[in-house]
């Protein structure tokens, strides 16, 4: 057997023992188990994977509630520790022109044009968002860098926004957390 072929064996067998201990899974994601404790990234992503789940729920049970209760639904969206608004958690709205009609944090920011809106770093995210509405899918994820309440220090953001129709006017509802790095 020539030098070559012999890596490539204990190559193969390597990866072959990593697959059956667990660290290695078929999809070539790298899991590994150590002492019934899992590493800190698959932690990382489980966590990532909630939120994003919950996040998902959310916006598509307001964009279920908006469909049955048009504008009507607009108060339940800013009632404050409510379903749809708790600590750092809320659900907005937009018109797809850039009008912001439900704002739960700051009422006083409703009826603003957010077309223009940057993050942090000049990310164009009220063009991204009303995009994203637009978009043939009709939803998706925006991700950018924004201060937490109370901050000033930008910290990643995913937000998920999807579209929704009353009547003949076309909005977007969206909810995001904040990603611990």
């Amino acid at each position: 057997m020539g030098y070559p072929k012999i890596i490539l064996s204990v190559l193969l067998m390597t990866l072959l023992l990593l697959a059956a201990t667990g660290c290695v899974e078929p999809d070539g994601t790298s899991i590994c188990v150590v002492d019934n404790q899992t590493n800190e990234t698959e932690q990382d992503q489980t966590e990532l994977s909630s939120q994003e789940e919950y996040t998902i729920s959310q916006v598509n049970a307001a964009t279920n509630l908006i469909a049955e209760k048009g504008e009507l639904a607009f108060p339940d969206l800013r009632e404050n520790n409510s379903i749809w608004f708790h600590n750092d958690s809320y659900i907005f709205v937009w018109k797809t022109d850039g009008i912001r009609v439900v704002y739960p944090p700051d009422i006083s920011g409703e009826g603003q044009n957010m077309t223009n809106l940057e993050d942090f770093n000049g990310k164009p995210i009220g063009k991204l968002f009303i995009e994203t509405a637009l978009s043939e899918e009709g939803e998706g994820w925006v991700d950018y860098y924004w201060p937490k309440p109370g901050e000033t220090e930008p910290s990643l953001k995913n937000t998920f926004i999807k579209r929704a129709s009353i009547g003949n006017e076309t909005y977007l509802v969206g909810s995001g957390f904040y990603v611990e790095e």
